[in-house]
């Protein structure tokens, strides 16, 4: 079975969800968010794995990192500049063990390097220096209420300080298990702190963040609100932090490089998505998985350096890279799925007759959904299509490769309403987009060359042509039946049930590669170049 999110992709990837940037190369570093928008964090907690202490700083637009300070602290975190509590090892809102304020005393003296205000912080109970859109200043302590602030100021003597708070911009940097301020960072509009582990470059750094460990750096960007965490990267260590999360990482290597292949080439493609939120991907399936290196193992890693810089090409640029967990036996075309004016040429169906090796040994490789009638009734009402009791439900057009391209349901007072395969996957929860369509307490009647045999279904059917080739069925054939002539993969077999079966085989979208079909293609011995060009129509490798 396919670990973790190599399901979960192929069941949720869509090209509604995301807008793609054909034929431009990715950049060398991509900014990949970990939590943001409803998952944004009060705190974010760090904890060196490889390498010792963290530069703080900002990333300019390049992504070059440019250092204003440094601590040697090990386990470090960064939270809002509101009120909040160290709870479970995590800061958040609300009650908890530890409280860090967010008010402060600062003194008057300005300074021009983190350097002079650590210095000065340093003679200061609780001082910390403070870097306010580019200049330094040395604040004191972590206050709950203003009133609190003043009386710490009576305390401590500091009668030259001023009670201050922050902006909505700001964050700051404490100890994690103590919470003191080591570090605050208010940037405006205009900045927003990075962190770079380590304390210098003499190695490559590893850090745990939520559970998790990464490569990399880390920004934090906040507007108010909670912080928006991000993963400031090389390409190559993110597509190691992709693969394991995208492909068991016990397959076959071939398989695990054309994995590397097309989530680095699909990385390309990705423009603009999350833009707004000053990113470039997000972590999970709504993009790529990726969860840094917890599953990473020295052949997942062999399989991205063996790889490395290497993208599917159609017409010499990055192709759109599709894929989903299985095929259930025949890919289809983009533009049956998703979007009928997609310029993908790359991204034709076709017949996979690789996947059938291991078709036993994948969980619910077949399988079937009964929706009921009324429920199919409720869906359309709910999606605002005037509908009355559905009487009828039927395949009306095959793709080329047997898959549906048109679903029709039909109602009591004759109106018919017809959908796309996607759609009705999302609507019922069905595993791919290879299905059949019965129900009823009938059965479909397909007759066979004259003869009184009889067909089920002829999803996937083959004809002879007149030149004695065998292809599959195109376009819209008619067949004729024991009550007249009828679109072939049709049924009228539902209107005497309550209910409608739909019946099919693999699991996700069916555009693009199956990654069990690519692990059947590796095990019979061919390498990730013949995978990649089978899947993709017309591509090169490199």
């Amino acid at each position: 079975m396919i670990r973790f999110a190599a399901v979960l992709l192929a069941a949720a990837l869509c090209i509604g969800c995301v807008t793609f940037a054909a034929g431009s190369e990715t950049k060398e570093t991509l900014r990949v968010g970990l939590f943001y928008g409803s998952t944004a964090l009060p705190g974010a907690n760090l904890e060196n794995s490889v390498g010792s202490g963290y530069r703080f700083g900002w990333y300019d637009d390049d992504l070059t990192f440019h250092q204003l300070g440094s601590s040697s602290e090990t386990q470090i975190s960064v939270v809002k500049t509101q009120n909040v509590t160290l709870s479970g090892g995590n800061y958040v809102d609300g009650t908890g063990s530890v409280t860090v304020g967010c008010f402060h005393l600062q003194l008057p003296t300005s300074y021009a390097t983190f350097e002079e205000a650590q210095a000065a912080a340093s003679t200061v109970s609780n001082g910390f220096p403070a870097w306010v859109e580019g200049t330094y200043y040395v604040r004191v302590g972590a206050y709950t209420s203003k009133e609190e602030a003043l009386s710490a100021q009576t305390a401590l003597g500091l009668s030259n300080a001023t009670v201050v708070g922050t902006s909505g911009y700001a964050v700051t940097v404490v100890v994690t298990k103590t919470g003191k301020p080591i570090f605050q960072f208010d940037g405006g509009q205009g900045y927003s702190l990075g962190i770079q582990p380590g304390l210098d470059d003499s190695v490559k750094t590893v850090t745990w963040f939520k559970g998790y460990r990464y490569y990399g750096g880390f920004q934090y960007r906040r507007s108010g609100g909670n912080i928006t965490v991000i993963n400031i990267v090389d390409l190559e260590d993110y597509i190691k932090g992709v693969l394991p999360y995208e492909m068991n990482n016990t397959w076959p290597l071939e398989a695990l490089k054309a994995q590397a292949v097309c989530a680095r080439t699909y990385a390309a493609t990705i423009s603009s998505s999350h833009a707004s939120s000053g990113f470039d991907v997000c972590n999970n399936t709504h993009c790529q998985m990726y969860q840094g290196l917890n599953l990473a193992n020295d052949r997942t890693d062999q399989a991205v350096e063996e790889t490395a810089g290497e993208y599917v090409r159609y017409q010499g640029k990055p192709a759109v890279t599709y894929y989903s967990a299985s095929d259930g036996g025949a890919t289809e075309d983009v533009r049956n799925i998703w979007d009928s004016t997609a310029n993908l040429p790359h991204l034709k169906g076709g017949i996979d007759p690789y996947e059938a090796d291991l078709a036993d040994s994948i969980s619910q490789y077949n399988w079937s959904v009964t929706v009921s009638k009324s429920e199919i009734a409720s869906k359309l009402q709910s999606k605002g299509y005037n509908c009355g009791t559905i009487v009828d439900a039927y395949v009306a057009e095959l793709s080329e490769t047997g898959n549906p391209k048109t679903v029709t349901f039909v109602d009591s007072n004759g109106k018919k309403w017809s959908f796309g395969p996607e759609t009705l996957r999302i609507w019922f929860s069905l595993r791919s987009n290879r299905f059949t369509v019965g129900g009823g307490s009938g059965s479909n009647s397909y007759y066979v060359n004259g003869t009184s045999d009889t067909l089920s279904s002829v999803s996937g059917a083959y004809v002879v042509n007149g030149d004695g080739t065998v292809s599959a069925i195109s376009g819209t054939p008619y067949v004729a039946t024991s009550s007249g002539t009828e679109i072939l993969g049709s049924s009228s077999s539902t209107s005497s049930g309550s209910s409608v079966t739909f019946t099919g085989s693999g699991y996700g979208h069916n555009v693009g590669m199956s990654q069990q079909g690519a692990r059947a293609m590796a095990l019979r011995g061919m390498d990730y170049i013949d995978i990649l060009t089978f899947y993709f129509t017309d591509v090169t490798v490199g």
